[in-house]
């Protein structure tokens, strides 16, 4: 009622008032003031598929919208590509761009990364060279980070198409070895996992390669960066993936594991 006489009032004093004018706020009439509302949320971590060749996806967003992005298929004992970018949203629409590896590749090709995001529920998209994705949010992202919960056994598959063991401490510090084939000996890979700075559920990591005797080419000596995430699935054993490049992001590695028990 004081709304209307207000009105009433104003429309006395000022025509032009009453001529189409808004003395309500975005607030008071349930709108969002940004007409449709503000930019969607793509930080979090991602399950899916690649829809261009029905592998699993796994994507990390970080809250600075880094992407991470690595397909593989258990079934396949494989891993097949890594996506590493950077984006901002417009709305629901995300874009970046960035570098994408296969698995054995000495090159990386660019990535130009699009995609419609609702926060918290789906994010579907082009990781670029026309890898089509769809992903649903994974909940785990906003639980408390453990690191203690990466120790143990894990086995799995890696980039360079070899079957790899890590062995984690309960302070983060690991060892892996890739069974190249073809070479003398595994490729032993050192390095550690750390809490993110950001302190969402997933670790950063750091590690360094062995000599090129056992090790690729593009891996023996070198260092790399990146995110690690353990993840719980349903009947199956804890699930670790971890994916890196070198500082000039000119190689990646990158792997996935289940622990054993």
């Amino acid at each position: 009622m004081h709304r209307r006489f207000a009105l009433a009032l104003l429309c006395t004093l000022s025509l032009a008032a009453c001529n189409g004018g808004y003395f309500g706020s975005p607030e008071e009439d349930g709108g969002d003031g940004g007409g449709g509302g503000g930019n969607s949320d793509a930080q979090g971590i991602w399950a899916g598929n690649i829809t261009s060749d029905t592998l699993s996806m796994h994507m990390l967003v970080t809250p600075t919208n880094e992407l991470w992005a690595m397909s593989w298929s258990e079934n396949f004992s494989q891993v097949r590509r890594l996506t590493r970018g950077t984006g901002s949203l417009n709305g629901k629409a995300y874009s970046g761009t960035g570098k994408t590896f296969g698995t054995g590749d000495t090159t990386a090709e660019t990535a130009n990364i699009t995609g419609t995001v609702a926060s918290g529920a789906s994010f579907d998209g082009n990781l670029g060279q026309n890898v089509t994705f769809t992903s649903t949010f994974n909940g785990q992202y906003n639980e408390a980070f453990d690191l203690a919960a990466y120790a143990g056994t894990w086995q799995g598959r890696d980039s360079a198409s070899s079957r790899v063991t890590f062995t984690i401490q309960a302070n983060g510090d690991f060892e892996a070895r890739s069974e190249i084939s073809g070479r003398p000996d595994t490729c032993n890979i050192s390095g550690a996992l750390a809490k993110a700075s950001s302190g969402k559920n997933y670790a950063t990591t750091t590690f360094s390669f062995g000599n090129a005797t056992n090790c690729l080419s593009q891996h023996a000596g070198t260092s790399m960066q990146g995110v690690a995430m353990r993840l719980t699935e349903q009947n199956k054993e804890p699930l670790l993936l971890i994916m890196a490049t070198n500082s000039a992001q000119s190689a990646a590695w990158f792997a996935y594991a289940r622990k054993q028990p």
